[in-house]
């Protein structure tokens, strides 16, 4: 036989090689949001996850029963998100599982899509927003879902009684709510907002039934931080304070059920603990700290049967250290400066994170439009720091080897999580690089549930804490003045004229590129006055039993009730 190919044929070939080459290019990058996720594609972990969803069935074919078994290592102070104790636990656990949104995010495009909203306009001049509520949603009692629950929900946040400025704020833009019918309703805004729908989908809070929550005395809402009810495909079952909250499937649940039947989050503070916990089957996934999950990186057996995932997506967390501004230390910019200085980024991200992270000089995702990349990190410099200390007045007075100014010692608490090792071993870093300039860090530890009210109340110094993103972000939240007190949480207490000026313009900039010039006017502020120091983000890890299936990962990371466990890897009824 001949075996010299055909030229025509040859270069056919070679076309329809390059062609499918280049889909593939394509397929990856709109998959997978960033560089990262990118990356992600190629690593074991992706391939077993996209041959896991190529081979199982569908989720609407696949088998029912088994229960999710999260471990965390924090447990939330409250399971009402309409509160100033809520926090992204309060949210993983509710919502939109138990309280669900008028409009949600699509895993896949990151578009607004309806929810218990059936559709949605808005005028040219972004000033009324209509919604028609589906004619098919109830509550897990079997009542309708209808405009008086919205505007229940909606009054109930920005009642000055209840104890909501956290989320209040998200609504300052609203004139008013207008109900037009049983299931039609419309928001009139005082002023453009370009996250106007964002909010007024109460995404990140949920539709709340009047019927259950309705309240003469605003303190009893205030006061109900469990049992949580509400439209969504899960039932609150019970929370053993210290053990567990466990959720059931909603049976009579309007929409698509899952496929899972009982998910469980069960607390366990260590982590190590948790990862024995994992190996032993008694839970099913967990959040490992930084170096766990580098230590199990070459651990094959391990990854033979548990999922070993790490990505990043528009809502991962930055990290950071917020000065309190009304402390004598930190109202002088220099000082806050200084102690920037003396914290080496590098080295937590290379020991303490092992090499999961990236750096970060402001509150924008790195990967995102926002984010000023032409902004450098403040470097380790502790001679800097020095000069800079005693530029503002605190010098060693006394020869005791702390710095002082005006009699008083630069001694101050440090507050953090026992919760978290990280947090541990930073405070470690940073009280050992402190004293190197005559400063004395005192360790102020708290568990979690202490520590949100003390931290909304601004009873700390200075503390180590990270902030969930959004798709899009807005710094009002937290860099606004207006947002300083009242348990709102401008917790470090930043004042700046020119920046509440700055949000303001931003909010009502509809065109984008205009809008992310003046975040990135923003960004360069925060970087020159460092009310935080900016630590880093570090990509979501997770550790999951490979016995739950079509498990995919999306453009915004994992969403659980798409997973089911075929009848024969089953373990509970």
């Amino acid at each position: 036989m001949n075996r010299r190919g055909n030229p025509i044929a040859l270069l056919i070939l070679i076309l329809l090689i390059a062609g499918a080459l280049l889909q593939f290019k394509i397929y990856n990058k709109s998959l997978y949001f960033g560089k990262e996720l990118n990356k992600y594609i190629e690593s074991q972990e992706a391939r077993e996850l996209k041959t896991d969803n190529t081979n199982k069935k569908e989720t609407g074919q696949a088998d029912e029963g088994d229960w999710l078994v999260w471990a965390y290592s924090v447990e939330p102070k409250t399971l009402n998100m309409i509160s100033a104790d809520n926090d992204i636990y309060s949210r993983w656990i509710t919502t939109p599982y138990i309280l669900e949104p008028l409009l949600d995010y699509d895993y896949d495009t990151m578009e607004l899509k309806p929810f218990l909203a059936e559709s949605f306009d808005i005028s040219e001049d972004g000033l009324e927003v209509n919604f028609k509520l589906r004619d098919d949603i109830y509550f897990s009692d079997g009542v309708p879902v209808t405009t008086d629950d919205v505007v229940f929900t909606f009054n109930t946040i920005m009642n000055p009684k209840i104890d909501a400025a956290t989320i209040a704020q998200m609504y300052t833009d609203v004139d008013k709510l207008v109900p037009i019918d049983d299931k039609q309703f419309k928001f009139i805004m005082k002023r453009p907002f370009f996250k106007t729908l964002d909010n007024l989908s109460f995404a990140d809070v949920g539709i709340y039934p009047k019927h259950i929550y309705e309240f003469d005395d605003p303190n009893k809402f205030n006061e109900r931080n469990s049992n949580p009810v509400g439209s969504g495909p899960y039932i609150f079952e019970k929370w053993d304070v210290g053990r567990e909250v466990v959720l059931k499937r909603n049976e009579n649940y309007w929409g698509e059920k899952p496929k899972i039947k009982k998910v469980v989050y069960r607390f366990i503070s260590n982590t190590v603990a948790g990862l024995q916990a994992l190996r032993a089957g008694q839970v099913d996934i967990m959040i490992p700290e930084p170096d766990q999950f580098a230590e199990l990186d070459s651990d094959n057996e391990f990854k033979d049967q548990f999922y070993y995932l790490s990505y990043y997506e528009p809502r991962v967390p930055f990290f950071y250290i917020g000065w309190n501004i009304d402390t004598p230390y930190f109202k002088d910019s220099r000082v806050r400066l200084a102690m920037t200085h003396i914290i080496d980024r590098n080295k937590i991200i290379t020991h303490l994170l092992k090499g999961s992270g990236r750096i970060v000089t402001g509150p924008f995702y790195s990967e995102g439009n926002q984010n000023d990349t032409g902004i450098a990190p403040w470097p380790y410099d502790p001679e800097k720091a020095k000069a800079l200390l005693s530029e503002a007045g605190w010098i060693d007075s006394n020869g005791d080897g702390i710095r002082d100014r005006d009699g008083i010692p630069l001694r101050f608490k440090f507050m953090y999580s026992t919760a978290s090792t990280l947090y541990v071993r930073l405070v470690k870093l940073l009280k050992d690089e402190a004293a190197k300039i005559g400063v004395d860090v005192v360790p102020d530890p708290y568990e979690w549930s202490v520590l949100i009210p003390r931290l909304t109340d601004r009873k700390f110094e200075a503390m180590v804490m990270g902030w969930g993103g959004d798709v899009i972000d807005d710094p009002y939240q937290i860099f606004h003045s207006s947002q300083i007190g009242n348990r709102a949480s401008n917790y470090v207490g930043y004042n700046n004229p020119e920046v509440d000026s700055l949000i303001e313009k931003a909010r009502m900039t509809i065109d984008e590129a205009d809008r992310n010039r003046l975040f990135q006017k923003i960004h360069l502020i925060l970087h020159e006055e460092q009310p935080y120091t900016f630590l880093f983000e570090r990509p979501y890890m997770r550790l999951l039993d490979k016995r739950f299936k079509n498990v995919k990962m999306h453009k915004m990371g994992l969403n659980w009730l798409e997973w089911y466990v075929p009848k024969e890897l089953q373990k509970y009824e």
